[in-house]
């Protein structure tokens, strides 16, 4: 029998918050408008970049002057070389063992592509990740189950035999979604109140919890 884990990305593989909020900051600066703080960014990061900036912008804009702050932010977060993103202790760890009982790993990110691809071969290149997807036109955001559903009909594995685990509530509706079992991670960007709200009933404090739950 086949059976995976997917990752989420952004806070649960990698604590990214302190470079995405430079990055917001900077695209925020570029067009005078005022900086967030980090707490301001972990309220809203989660649900790709699209929403991310829209939520972080304090106008509304014409869609011409949108893309222009989410191409700026892209921009300046690609070239920036995320030096303050880093694993969370614990992952690779869980990461191996998971492997050793005969799981196969992928990754679903809400983030672009090219970015996921960028931070993915930085930092997480040799975790034995067999898919690593983000956000793309072929690829919608989470909650929509698509990513997840493709994920797994590549690799072969069944929805029942599979985990999800992830920190936001876009995750725990992905689960739900695609019939997959989601694991929330509390080490990041959301509290258990706020998951449990979304549908979550799984919760594992620290990266090692997993184990005691994915068996």
């Amino acid at each position: 029998m086949k059976k995976a884990v997917i990752f989420d990305l952004d806070g649960t593989l990698l604590d990214t918050l302190g470079d995405i909020t430079d990055s917001i900051n900077a695209m925020l600066i570029e067009f005078g408008y005022r900086t967030l703080s980090i707490e301001n960014v972990r309220a809203i990061i989660g649900s790709g970049a699209k929403k991310l900036i829209a939520d972080a912008l304090p106008e509304k804009l014409s869609d011409d002057e949108f893309v222009k702050r989410l191409e700026t932010y892209n921009r300046i977060y690609n070239a920036s070389g995320s030096p303050k993103t880093k694993p969370f202790d614990g992952i690779r760890e869980v990461t191996q063992e998971l492997k050793n009982r005969g799981y196969t790993l992928a990754v679903l990110s809400n983030k672009p592509q090219r970015s996921t691809d960028k931070v993915n071969e930085k930092y997480l290149k040799d975790f034995g990740f067999e898919l690593v997807l983000g956000q793309s036109e072929k690829i919608k955001c989470k909650p929509d189950p698509s990513g997840a559903l493709y994920i797994l009909k590549e690799l072969g594995v069944n929805p029942e035999n599979a985990f999800i685990v992830g920190d936001g509530e876009t995750d725990v509706m992905t689960g739900l979604n695609a019939g997959v079992k989601c694991v929330c991670a509390l080490w990041g960007n959301r509290t258990e109140e706020q998951l449990a709200a979304a549908g979550g009933t799984l919760f594992a404090e620290k990266p090692s919890d997993l184990l005691d739950i994915i068996l």
